[in-house]
């Protein structure tokens, strides 16, 4: 039966899990013990990998997401209440995901990216949060597809996933949400959720990511709470340029309506790809050594490198998103429903 995990795949997924889970954990740690190796390992390994495995396999990282599996483990071992979640609630906690993704993010460049218990703490809230809606609401409702702040970029940029895994979590559906965020093909931050709120919170979130992406880059970065008192420039300068985009989106999608699905997947391809033009550079230690990857390869490499590796990734998401073909397919391959 199609979506149905042998015992091998299934503990091949547990493990992976596992592993993730204590990988999230070790980060964790490391933020209060060790502050500049956990800012390290959260802001310059983990999260510029996350995007572009959103845009390959958004259904790996549904699979192993350590959050993800901490909202779910009530599910597992019988905890979970189970109830529903109805359709308008499911678009509030959608709307409330996408005022966290850029209520918080500009609050990194004055404060978080710095703090490390800071963000600890704040992970860690997340985490009883997270916890809390599995407890309640049935399945993946609660935080993986409704509250989630990196949902709606999972949404954005993985509508046209390069492969399909099996779904590691749900053994059958239960029609937790509607449309299933795994098994619907070529959905979309407009289409995620079928409420008023829902679509306007989608077509607010595709505008805006892309100018609010390029805003957040060209923000300083402050240091220590004295940050605080550039608040006004943190959020000014992603917001205005959030604004303008979303202006363009809404402009074009109103000229041409029949054309939105090639718009918005524009609109998603350039967020990711302004992205890594100013993160690709940084992950090898070219321009900032500090925010090497793994290594700093700024000795080894040419000094036109960064404008190599930025072109190469303006190719290669503009393929991926917009050109390849047989781009038909869900975050996760289906099984039957009950």
């Amino acid at each position: 039966m199609e979506g149905v995990l042998s015992n091998l795949e299934r503990r091949i997924w547990r493990l992976l899990q596992v592993l993730a889970w204590a990988a999230g954990m070790f980060i964790w740690g490391a933020l209060f013990i060790d502050p500049r190796l956990g800012l390290h390992l959260l802001w310059n390994v983990l999260i510029p990998i996350a995007p572009a495995l959103f845009v390959i396999a958004p259904g790996a990282w549904r699979n192993v997401c350590p959050l993800g599996s901490m909202a779910l483990a009530p599910h597992h071992i019988g905890w979970s209440q189970q109830k529903r979640l109805s359709a308008v609630w499911r678009g509030r906690l959608f709307f409330a995901a996408f005022v966290l993704l850029i209520v918080v993010a500009p609050f990194r460049k004055v404060l978080l990216d710095t703090n490390g218990p800071l963000i600890g703490a704040l992970l860690f809230a997340v985490g009883l949060v997270a916890i809390g809606m599995g407890l309640v609401l049935s399945q993946k409702s609660g935080w993986c597809s409704s509250l989630c702040p990196v949902y709606p970029v999972e949404l954005l940029y993985g509508s046209q996933p390069v492969v399909s895994v099996p779904n590691a979590h749900c053994h059958t559906c239960l029609r937790c949400v509607s449309p299933c965020s795994e098994s619907t093909v070529g959905l979309t931050p407009r289409t995620a959720v079928e409420t008023k709120l829902g679509r306007a919170t989608g077509v607010a979130l595709t505008g805006c990511f892309p100018g609010f992406v390029w805003g957040w880059y060209n923000v300083p970065m402050f240091s220590g709470w004295d940050g605080v008192r550039h608040l006004h420039i943190a959020y000014g300068i992603p917001y205005a340029a959030a604004s303008l985009s979303l202006v363009v989106y809404v402009t074009l999608c109103g000229v041409r309506p029949k054309q939105e699905d090639l718009i918005t997947g524009i609109f998603a391809t350039a967020a990711i790809s302004t992205y890594y033009w100013f993160r690709l550079p940084p992950v090898f230690g070219i321009g900032d050594p500090d925010a090497a990857m793994i290594v700093d390869m700024s000795p080894w490499l040419p000094t036109w490198s960064a404008t190599a590796l930025r072109v190469i990734a303006l190719g290669v998401f503009g393929w991926l998103m917009l050109a390849r073909t047989n781009r038909r397919r869900a975050w996760q391959t289906q099984f039957n429903s009950l």
